[in-house]
């Protein structure tokens, strides 16, 4: 984005925050549209027929790409960063001692994967592995800020996405949480977010969910966040061209501007 004017970085940062929280809202089941999303992002008015919840949505997802922007310039990122976050996403969830805002689960849980037209429950890692599990993604976040090219990075982001959501450390807001904080790998390095398109969500679950059942679940013996398997080749494939959809919201600009 170097080459780019003040005002058309703007515009562009501005563009990419809408289509980042309406892709991500919708992923989670928002059935807001996109010019939906940005007219809430743009004028903080209602759309008849549509819930609070999924208002608040939009605001809180907006409010954490402002944090995310913030953190770009911190050294290292650290756990309560992470629970500010989670915190800035769920701002309108009831409170509930066995779902914690801000903090890591303190139950178990899981979900039901589909695998040959059965359904098959697979638990996500215990919650008394949770510390163990975090520390290790945050000492690999740490550990890999500085990328030099774009394929490295979302070589990095696909690590990072794919152990959170396998980790799993919150009640909620896992999926959003990894879509924003692997972004950071980009962020930090001054490249373009990764938005994932709403119309590739069913590929998406699908990727990240083969990966899940051909893989062991993580507690605090595990010494890899990741298997690099052709599972996870086929989220890497995926994330790669998914990125495209941010270099053609940038390229639209370029081209405008040549006229």
């Amino acid at each position: 984005m170097s080459h780019l004017t003040k005002n058309q970085k703007e515009i562009l940062l501005n563009q990419l925050k809408v289509e980042w929280t309406y892709s991500s809202n919708s992923i989670e089941g928002s059935s807001l549209t996109l010019g939906e999303t940005k007219f809430i992002i743009d004028y903080g008015l209602t759309i008849q027929g549509k819930s609070i919840k999924e208002h608040n949505e939009v605001l809180s997802h907006v409010r954490a790409i402002d944090l995310i922007y913030k953190l770009k310039d911190k050294d290292k990122l650290e756990v309560c960063d992470i629970f500010m976050l989670h915190k800035a996403i769920l701002t309108d969830v009831v409170i509930d001692i066995y779902s914690p805002v801000g903090e890591w689960k303190n139950e178990s849980n899981g979900r039901f994967l589909i695998v040959d037209e059965k359904s098959i429950y697979l638990p996500y890692p215990s919650q008394k592995d949770i510390p163990y599990l975090m520390n290790m993604w945050l000492e690999y976040f740490n550990d890999n800020l500085k990328i030099t090219s774009i394929e490295n990075a979302i070589k990095i982001y696909t690590t990072l996405h794919l152990s959170f959501t396998s980790i799993h450390p919150f009640f909620d807001g896992n999926g959003r949480l990894a879509r924003l904080l692997s972004n950071l790998v980009f962020i930090k390095n001054e490249f373009l977010p990764l938005i994932i398109s709403a119309t590739d969500r069913f590929e998406y679950i699908q990727v990240l969910s083969n990966y899940d059942i051909h893989s062991n679940i993580l507690d605090s013996n595990s010494v890899d966040l990741v298997v690099k398997n052709s599972y996870f080749e086929a989220i890497l494939d995926f994330f790669t061209k998914q990125y495209e959809n941010s270099k053609e919201l940038l390229n639209q600009i370029v081209q405008k501007e040549q006229y």
